[in-house]
């Protein structure tokens, strides 16, 4: 063995102790990043927005579907590793809205469900706006771009309660409407 490779070889033995005493468990920590579930308003795993029910559906990443509405909308449920952790809208069978009202999902920034709005405004560092709809219901809207993350409150405890992301044009009107 030449000496480069003795001295890489005892780099890693010594990079892979200082991940055990630091907490991860070498493979098993480079496998976690796969399992985290973040959501943006592009997507979320395989559940990119625009992407085709029937290609998710094909895939095994579906797990229930309702029939398209008069106006082409229709709801499902995520799969695979994803299950029951997303409700996917979908228009004309392309993906628009993604929401989720588990802890298990989180923002790139690191929001999820179960924060106080405080919380969330300080990962947002106060780029979004707290509002509230005629029913009462209040929601933290961050804007990006065309798209918003709206961290909706809870029914019964203070806090957020879902995450929804997609165009503003949609998500917020439903917010702001009630529907």
């Amino acid at each position: 063995m030449s000496v480069r490779n003795r001295i890489l070889s005892l780099l890693a033995v010594v990079l892979l102790g200082a991940g055990v005493v630091a907490g991860t468990n070498g493979p098993a920590a480079a496998a976690s990043p796969a399992s985290d579930h973040v959501m943006t308003v592009l997507g979320a795993g395989p559940f990119r927005m625009g992407i085709s029910l029937e290609r998710l559906a094909a895939a095994g990443l579906i797990s229930w579907s309702t029939d398209p509405d008069g106006t082409g909308a229709q709801l499902a449920g995520s799969g695979g590793t994803w299950g029951g952790e997303l409700v996917l809208t979908f228009h004309h069978g392309a993906l628009i809205v993604i929401e989720t009202d588990t802890g298990s999902v989180r923002t790139a920034a690191g929001a999820r469900v179960g924060m106080s709005f405080g919380d969330v405004e300080a990962i947002y560092h106060g780029y979004g706006e707290l509002i509230t709809n005629d029913q009462g219901r209040t929601a933290y809207v961050v804007p990006i771009g065309p798209m918003v993350m709206l961290f909706g409150d809870h029914p019964i405890r203070a806090g957020v309660g879902s995450i929804q992301a997609g165009p503003s044009r949609i998500v917020l009107d439903a917010f702001l409407n009630g529907a």
